[in-house]
């Protein structure tokens, strides 16, 4: 190898010709191209072509040369003649079985890049090459063909969808450029082939700023992915139908007559109700009063009964129900669909307090006076039998109407309960009852949208009963040195926000604000926002593992006085729990902003067909300089952001005009209107 020399080296592109300049006992320096040099280890040199050079114009001569030698270079023939041989040949020895003839530099060099370029029938092996087996060459011409096929119906993919169509007929590949696409639009640049589906994007949507989003259209433009498809539910890992042996085990459930049950507590002659929305099927908590007069002749004496349904004795611990409960670990409510911790035919039927049927119970049974103060209380395994399923709204009615059935008690079980709350509030209780939102989507993408007022006496009922509850029940594991996942809440002190601030939602903005959240520890503390020495959760045990575990650890205690779990369970049980239950509540939250903000969508849309805009009165709640001001409307429960005067203070009511929705961030367009 001498200076002027013309070689064929391994560059990053692949095989080109260049001359040497000079040499060193490692490296070679080549000139390639006019104006460019480059210094190689000696194994980057892939041919000494024999030729010398004194310009670049002679390599570029050669380098065309070789060029259209590789072009017509056709190894078909040859290999079939030397396929079935075994051992290896120099290119040389390949150049002279092809040719026929002893080759020209140019032409050794063609066939050097034609192979470099084409490995389908000779594979390079060292400095030599091999043939192929007809099988292997036969398995590559089939890849070959298939990434062809591949890239054809990528491309016709790419062109229908960039028209915002779909194929009638998507094959395997398109459907699974399709499945990449839906990966990126869940998870973003977390999805392993978040590479790929961009790139295949930028084939139809180049330049797109947001490419999960610019994903998400196209799916959606051609019903790939439908507009409200819950997708969170995929990316947390949701699991929405059970597995077959959970449906088995649920339906092979055979509960036996509870009365025949050794322990419990016939209380079938009291008048249990449960009372839920409308349309609820897992009734898992039911109430009783009994008014009688106290011994002394000083007043009416109240024995109120809160029972929940005894779902331990329902699910097996460690059983398949159990497991699928334990992970999921909560009923999801969505407005378009609910997903049950529980199978139906447990949830909504053995497991359910259903009228006229006898069902399994844990009862608190407490002795009360006309001031809410609790005379003396007991826990029991029990049998009840409901009488009746009522709607919140139908309690309500039948407090008012005094010859609406069961008005006697229900009018009892009311007054008691405010006396309950009254007691609770002189304890330092904060009792923060904000309107709701209930959002149902039909099947068929009707939304229906009501404000619920929690104030209303069959929920504010209803919910201090819980309270007493879950109070005693705690109360009751802290007596007996039972483990139980115990909240506890530190009160904020809010006299001053009391007293400057009006009742509405400034005053609630404010107030939850100051206070801490709650903490859950195996040792019993003082829930200071509820006003109770201690607090457990054990009223829903068919849509939350955690009272399912806790309502377990009692009754097990009850019938063995010993204990189910120990602290190191429901500490493992209580840290999930808290962990997924407010994951499962930001993604209800996050649905009903989504169906609430398309439902108000539709209604702007409606108003600006008639020429109108589309207003909202609300509140201010902060206006910061450094970002838009946060209000809530008066219509509806619901925080919006939007861009405030300077002047615009906390506790004002400013109107809004709802200008644009942007349903894939969820985000209202509010501006103030003028």
């Amino acid at each position: 190898m001498n200076p002027g020399d013309i070689l064929v080296v391994q560059l990053s592109g692949g095989p080109g010709l260049g001359r040497c300049v000079d040499m060193d006992t490692q490296r070679v320096r080549i000139a390639i191209g006019r104006n460019r040099e480059a210094r190689l280890p000696f194994a980057r040199v892939l041919l000494e072509t024999g030729l010398s050079a004194s310009s670049h114009d002679e390599v570029e001569a050669l380098t065309q040369e070789a060029e259209a030698v590789a072009a017509r270079v056709d190894l078909e023939e040859l290999w079939d003649i030397v396929c079935d041989d075994e051992g290896t040949m120099s290119l040389s020895d390949v150049a002279e079985l092809y040719w026929s003839t002893a080759p020209t530099p140019g032409q050794i060099v063609g066939l050097l890049l034609h192979l470099s370029r084409d490995d389908l029938r000779f594979a390079k092996e060292g400095a030599e090459y091999a043939a192929r087996s007809r099988e292997e060459v036969a398995e590559m011409l089939a890849r070959r063909l298939r990434r062809e096929r591949n890239r054809i119906e990528g491309e016709e993919l790419a062109s229908e969808l960039g028209s915002g169509k779909m194929p009638d007929e998507p094959s395997a590949h398109q459907t699974n450029l399709l499945e990449q696409l839906r990966g990126l639009v869940l998870y973003g640049d977390d999805y392993t082939r978040a590479g790929a589906a961009k790139k295949f994007l930028q084939s139809f949507a180049p330049g797109a700023r947001d490419p999960r989003r610019a994903a998400y259209v196209a799916l959606t433009t051609v019903g790939f992915i439908d507009e409200d498809e819950c997708l969170d539910l995929e990316r947390a890992s949701i699991p929405v139908e059970f597995d077959d042996a959970v449906v088995a085990e649920a339906n092979a459930l055979v509960i036996a007559p509870p009365l025949e049950t050794p322990g419990r507590r016939d209380l079938t002659h009291l008048e249990v109700v449960t009372i839920d929305d409308k349309g609820t099927r897992d009734r898992d908590d039911g109430l009783s009063i009994e008014v009688t007069e106290a011994d002394d002749g000083s007043g009416d004496v109240y024995k109120v009964g809160i029972h929940i349904t005894d779902a331990g004795s329902v699910v097996e611990r460690e059983s398949a129900l159990d497991v699928e409960a334990d992970r999921r670990m909560s009923t999801l409510y969505l407005p378009e669909r609910t997903i049950s911790m529980l199978p139906p035919s447990v949830s909504a039927d053995k497991g359910s307090l259903n009228p006229g049927l006898q069902r399994a119970a844990l009862s608190v049974l407490a002795r009360l006076d006309s001031e809410g103060k609790v005379l003396d209380w007991e826990v029991a395994s029990s049998v009840v039998e409901s009488r009746a399923a009522l709607p919140y709204e139908e309690v309500d009615a039948a407090l008012t109407d005094p010859d609406a059935p069961m008005h006697e008690s229900l009018t009892a079980l009311e007054a008691l309960s405010r006396a309950l709350r009254a007691q609770r509030e002189s304890a330092g209780a904060l009792n923060l009852e904000r309107d709701e939102l209930s959002i149902k989507v039909s099947p068929d993408g009707d939304i229906s949208v009501r404000v619920v007022a929690r104030a209303a006496p069959a929920r504010s009922m209803v919910a201090e009963y819980m309270i007493l509850c879950n109070s005693l029940l705690a109360d009751y594991c802290k007596q007996n040195k039972l483990p139980a996942p115990y909240r506890s809440q530190k009160a904020p002190d809010v006299r001053d926000v009391i007293a400057q601030t009006p009742e509405g939602p400034l005053r609630w903005y404010t107030i939850v604000r100051k206070m801490a959240p709650a903490t859950i520890n195996t040792e019993p503390g003082a829930h200071g926002g509820l006003g109770v020495p201690a607090y457990i959760q054990a009223s829903s045990p068919l849509r939350r593992y955690p009272d399912l575990v806790v309502q377990r650890q009692i009754s097990h205690f009850l019938g063995t006085g010993e204990h189910l779990y120990d602290d190191e369970a429901i500490a493992s049980v209580a840290q999930r729990a808290d962990v997924q239950i407010r994951e499962l509540g930001r993604l209800e939250e996050q649905r009903r902003t989504y169906w609430l903000l398309k439902y108000l969508d539709r209604q702007r849309r409606e108003l600006e067909e008639m020429g109108e805009e589309s207003l909202f009165d609300a509140m201010v709640l902060e206006n910061a300089q450094s970002r838009s001001g946060s209000l809530e409307l008066n219509d509806y429960p619901f925080r919006v952001r939007a861009a405030l005067p300077s002047t615009a203070a906390p506790g004002e009511t400013v109107t809004l005009r709802l200008h644009g929705v942007d349903l894939w961030r969820r985000v209202g367009q509010f501006v103030v209107a003028q």
